[in-house]
């Protein structure tokens, strides 16, 4: 049917709105082959028992789907716009359509007056899996190949800029809008005699002549390859790959000016020093490079190689959201490998290291229990980090039933079965879906074409947005029946994670929106829809904060800015939680007590030549050099007297009792250490009441800190389980040193959690994080004898509670606080210090000296 007679058939039936619709739109895009599918106001029964009917503006109708077009429709008739029971009838005619069998959607008043592109790119998105109508907008529907609307108007691009008298230039096409052809077509147009296509691997190779005979058939005997095992040099069409190619011995096979016209596909390796010699020899009528890719891991520009003539670029996401390719569905799942463990060279994991943490069991169950939730029966590419994953893959999916083959450079290994060897076999097999899924590496990254790939399994680390872009790339292809490609990621906390974002055209996570029902990020714009885990994002702000060292301040919260600043002056004066700068390690510091107590009127050379002794025997990579002044930790501790001359405690006595004199197994001697160390007040005579590390005209006195430091941690910790929720009370080491560290009074601690908590569920916490390390000058002294309390448990970064002790443990800061707050519980005072020191030197816990 012709327009004309189309029109006088249905003209008079479409008011003004309609018709616009119709020929600014649907018309405009599909022309006289769209019209035998579509026809104005049709009506539908409404099924209430009534007899009345529903009149659609459109109905579209093909052999695959029938879709309903409403002009303006539901959307203009909002609350408010029209009456109650008009806006419940319109409800109710949308979803009788869509019971019907119809595809629903609204075009606006605003899409077809104003912005009639838009509009033609929804239908396209919405006809994306329908063959008869992609056919005509892709140009697919003549009974040949020939270029559609993208490739036409890069060919009119490079007529242009050989016009301006360019010899090289770079297109820029998304993995599916049809790279390779866009080529042919153009040596086609410039009907260039002689012509090298070059490939950087050879897998490319067989499809890119295929293309080339797909369009002139009429050439294919003047067609051959030109690799390791086949060199037809006298052909003039030569397919070759660059690793060939660019030794000497084959380069002077050719003469510089052979070829009327050179591509170099996937033009974004170019960059790549085996390419410099085809760049160098060859002067060609016209040079064309070709990618979808154009950032490289290494950020060497490809540009500079076609002097800066970028002549044409669509990139994924303008090709999606103008129906080239198809919809994308992304879903992001946290990954349970903690990558924080594997090596990382400053590009890439350790491959060895990767197969260890990827190829268990619990990782696999999790990955193949998503894949059949939502992948279910779709045809699927699988990227491993390894031959040895794909194929460890490949046999973990064929074991639950799912039809699964690993495809990868050593397939004719002894190890693999003999119908398992031939590569080749395989990817027809796979292409003619013998094989539900395969498992590759890199193979599949580049080239290779799969149009009925429905879903694409992430499960190795994303090292770069291009790689992540081409992988993507494998499903966007549009196919008869395929609304969309599932990309299903499993997301670790690797250093590169944050690529990801830019590869899906999200410019940071405050892109995002928040779906709290769901606990979800996502991102919907024009055929994409990404969807992310709560804590996937967490990993995006964590490592993207770990890119740079530096701090992004113009994110942080002047609030915050300001306690940086205070954090930073408070521990620059070392007004902080301290122990001592000398000896932290209590078995080396008992071994010194045990000399003093076997020869009390030890001098303190030979006291150094007696521990050193022992320290290098029992205890390497420990020091003890400083002679009685190391026995700070004891003398804080109250394990050894104060004033020369040293004296041991009774809780030394009962420590060397219960151990026999061995002092490196600390499990038997931590219940009295622990209620040592809880006894350390912070400040007190032993310390000192001002900083001794200045000189005395910039000495700060520590005369306002009233605390006692485990007690003061473990209301925190405590607090954190039963007011926030927080199972183990676990702190980072950072928070402690932030918050507590700095912390001058036992009634602080509501304050100090506050600190905690905003700091916690700050938006921008990584940053956060980085301007707190960056101004806190706190060393370890007081962090590091965490680890001999018996309640606590040091973590990688932190210290959380021993479960097994918190019952203990509540009754006990219970009595504490119930001390406290009854003036009962003995407080330093810099006048009345032996009081104090009586306690400290009491073999008896804080709570029993003080008779609870």
């Amino acid at each position: 049917m012709k327009l004309d007679s189309f029109l006088s058939k249905y003209g008079k039936k479409m008011g003004y709105l309609e018709m616009a619709f119709f020929k600014n739109i649907y018309y405009e895009d599909l022309g006289d082959a769209g019209l035998e599918f579509i026809t104005p106001e049709v009506d539908i029964d409404r099924n209430d028992g009534t007899g009345r009917k529903w009149r659609i503006d459109f109905v579209i109708k093909t052999k695959f789907a029938k879709y309903a077009i409403e002009c303006d429709g539901f959307n203009y008739h909002a609350s408010g716009m029209v009456s109650k029971d008009r806006d419940n009838d319109l409800h109710n005619k949308r979803n009788e359509t869509i019971r019907q069998g119809y595809i629903y959607t609204e075009i606006t008043r605003d899409q077809i007056v104003q912005n009639p592109s838009d509009a033609i790119y929804q239908l396209r998105r919405l006809f994306i899996a329908d063959e008869e109508l992609f056919s005509i907008f892709l140009n697919r529907n003549k009974g040949l190949v020939s270029p559609h609307e993208v490739q036409e108007i890069a060919l009119n691009k490079l007529n242009e800029t050989r016009s301006a008298g360019k010899k090289k230039g770079l297109v820029v096409l998304a993995t599916g809008l049809g790279k390779t052809y866009l080529g042919v077509f153009d040596t086609r147009q410039l009907k260039s005699k002689k012509i090298l296509f070059i490939v950087h691997v050879g897998e490319v190779l067989k499809d890119a002549r295929n293309s080339f005979e797909e369009v002139m058939p009429e050439r294919s005997k003047e067609m051959g390859f030109f690799t390791g095992k086949e060199k037809e040099s006298g052909k003039n069409i030569i397919f070759a790959t660059i690793q060939t190619l660019n030794r000497e011995k084959n380069l002077n096979q050719f003469d510089s000016e052979q070829f009327d016209y050179i591509i170099l596909d996937e033009t974004h390796h170019g960059a790549a020093p085996s390419y410099k010699p085809v760049f160098e020899y060859f002067n060609p009528k016209f040079f064309l490079g070709l990618t979808a890719t154009p950032d490289r891991m290494d950020n060497k520009e490809i540009l500079p190689f076609y002097n800066n003539n970028l002549v044409f670029k669509m990139d994924q996401d303008e090709a999606i959201k103008k129906g080239y390719l198809t919809g994308l569905k992304y879903l992001g799942f946290k990954d349970n490998v903690d990558y924080s463990q594997i090596y990382f060279n400053g590009f890439k994991y350790d491959i060895s290291d990767l197969n260890k943490a990827l190829m268990i069991e619990k990782r696999d169950r999790a990955i193949i229990e998503k894949f059949k939730e939502m992948g279910a029966n779709k045809k699927t590419i699988g990227f491993c980090v390894s031959i040895e994953h794909a194929d460890w893959c490949a046999k973990k999916f064929r074991e639950v039933g799912i039809n699964a083959i690993s495809i990868h450079s050593k397939l004719d290994r002894s190890e693999q079965p003999i119908e398992m060897r031939d590569r080749d076999k395989l990817i027809k097999g796979f292409k003619e879906g013998k094989y539900q899924v395969a498992f590759v590496v890199d193979m599949f990254n580049e080239g290779v074409n799969f149009p009925d790939v429905e879903c694409v399994l992430l499960l190795r680390p994303t090292e770069s947005a291009t790689i992540l872009t081409q992988q993507i790339g494998r499903g966007l292809r549009i196919s008869p029946g395929k609304k969309e490609v599932l990309i299903l990621d499993f997301i670790g906390n690797y250093k590169t994670a944050h690529n990801i974002l830019p590869a899906l055209g999200i410019g940071g996570t405050g892109e995002l929106t928040k779906d709290n029902e769901r606990d979800i990020y996502y991102y919907d714009n024009n055929g994409r829809r990404v969807e992310f885990e709560n804590e996937v994002v967490e990993i995006f702000k964590m490592m993207l904060s770990k890119s740079t060292k530096k701090v992004r301040s113009e994110v942080l919260s002047k609030e915050w800015m300001e306690y940086a600043d205070y954090l930073e002056k408070w521990t620059k004066d070392n007004l902080y939680w301290k122990t001592t700068q000398q000896n932290r390690h209590f078995p080396v510091q008992l071994e010194g007590l045990n000399i003093i107590k076997n020869n009390p009127s030890i001098s303190e050379e030979d006291f150094k030549n007696e521990v050193g002794k022992i320290v290098e025997k029992n205890y390497p990579n420990k020091t003890m050099t400083a002679g009685f002044r190391a026995l700070m930790l004891s003398k804080i501790s109250g394990l050894v007297s104060l004033r020369s001359p040293l004296k041991v405690t009774p809780a030394f006595l009962k420590i060397k009792k219960i151990c026999k004199g061995n002092f490196s197994n600390i499990e038997e001697y931590q219940e009295i250490l622990t209620s040592q160390i809880e006894k350390i007040f912070y400040w007190n005579i032993i310390y000192g009441t001002f900083s001794k590390y200045v000189p005395s005209d910039e000495r700060v006195s520590y005369k306002d800190f009233h605390l006692y430091p485990f007690f003061f941690l473990y209301e925190v910790l405590l607090k954190l389980i039963d007011d926030y929720g927080y199972k183990d009370g676990e702190l980072s080491k950072l928070e402690f040193n932030s918050f507590l560290a700095i912390s001058k009074n036992q009634e602080e601690v509501n304050e100090t959690l506050e600190k905690i908590i905003n700091f916690r569920n700050y938006e921008e916490k990584y940053e956060l994080e980085k301007l707190l390390n960056k101004k806190n000058n706190i060393d370890p002294r007081f962090f590091n004898i965490l680890a001999y309390n018996k309640y606590l448990i040091m973590t990688r970064d932190g210290v959380k509670l021993n479960q097994k002790h918190i019952p203990e443990l509540r009754k006990r800061v219970s009595k504490f606080l119930s001390l406290m707050n009854s003036k009962k519980l003995i407080m330093f005072n810099e006048e009345l210090p032996e009081k104090y020191l009586k306690m400290l030197y009491s073999e008896k816990d804080i709570l029993s000296y003080h008779g609870n």
